[in-house]
């Protein structure tokens, strides 16, 4: 009976010290997870300026700064707060504060651009004032500045100098261009306009000894003017219905027949205006071609046809090229 007392108390005991190195452990880890809280929150912003020469600077000399910034976490750097263009003081302009890209290690970088107009006697030293930035951390924001940097400034006229021995330098003279690269392109541009101009006028059919070449009723017209030389004759108004025909049957890609009319101005809606036409000197050839009728071989002339061609040639070329 004391055996099983004494085995029961030492269980409570090691359940004790077991509780007890857990319960250590924990706020172990709370404790260090706060630290690393602390951490973040607390960092420090690092900002590091890389600078041109710090010599040299005359009256209207631009400087551009730019400032490399390191952030901790979760920090991010409030691009609409950055300083406006302005002046800075009586003698300092801020021309521009941008964001750049930043460099190896850094998580953030912005160029600033001064120009100064200061009129010294002798050469000194001048220092560009230190430049706010806004940060935000998790709805926080919190100001750093880039810090102050000092160059030396030297005067634009020597103060100990006379005004009289003052001799203004003579303009530059401007930088020869390379010109032949350029004379090569625009002597390609024209010549591609040109042959652009020259299609389009051939299209249209404006150059007379390319008119053949203008379509099916383009050919038809060159030839009714052939046939209108020639003395009236029934030949000849024969030749210039078949001239007719033949452009149509050409325009179609196949034989149009008076019963096809319909189906070709359904097919060609852009010559519709010109059917009651189209289809009464269908019905002439009709009564020409096969009934023999005299009456009717003279009651048209080419010129006739050839106002009807001429109405399809500009169709074709509108329907051609729309």
């Amino acid at each position: 009976m004391n055996n099983k007392l004494l085995i029961a108390a030492g269980y409570a005991i090691l359940l004790l010290i077991g509780g007890g190195s857990h319960a250590e452990s924990a706020a172990q880890r709370a404790v260090d997870q706060t630290s690393q809280d602390q951490m973040v929150q607390e960092g420090p912003i690092k900002i590091d300026i890389q600078t041109p020469r710090n010599y040299g600077y005359v009256l209207g000399d631009r400087i551009t700064l730019t400032a490399q910034i390191s952030t901790p976490l979760f920090y991010q750097l409030e691009t609409s707060f950055l300083p406006k263009p302005g002046p800075v003081n009586e003698w300092l302009q801020l021309i521009a504060a941008t964001p750049a890209e930043a460099a190896p290690g850094y998580d953030f970088a912005v160029a600033i651009t001064y120009q100064v107009f200061k009129s010294v006697p002798v050469t000194t030293e001048l220092t560009l004032p230190p430049l706010p930035l806004r940060f935000q951390h998790r709805g926080d924001s919190l100001t750093e500045t880039v810090p102050a940097w000092t160059f030396s400034y030297t005067p634009l006229i020597p103060g100990n100098k006379p005004d009289d021995q003052l001799k203004p330098e003579p303009e530059l003279p401007p930088k020869p261009m390379e010109t032949a690269r350029l004379t090569r392109k625009l002597s390609y541009l024209i010549t591609a306009i040109s042959v652009l101009v020259l299609y389009i006028v051939w299209f249209y059919g404006k150059i007379p000894f390319l008119e053949r070449y203008s379509g099916a009723f383009g050919k038809a017209c060159r030839t009714l003017k052939r046939l209108k030389q020639q003395a009236p004759s029934q030949e000849t108004r024969l030749k210039a219905l078949q001239c007719f025909h033949h452009a149509l049957n050409e325009l179609a890609g196949e034989t149009v027949l008076a019963a096809q009319l319909p189906t070709f101005f359904q097919q060609f809606p852009t010559f519709a205006p010109l059917r009651e036409k189209t289809e009464n000197l269908f019905e002439v050839s009709q009564q020409v071609f096969f009934s023999g009728n005299d009456e009717t071989q003279a009651s048209f002339s080419i010129e006739q046809i050839e106002s009807l061609c001429l109405r399809y040639r500009k169709l074709e070329r509108s329907f051609r090229w729309p």
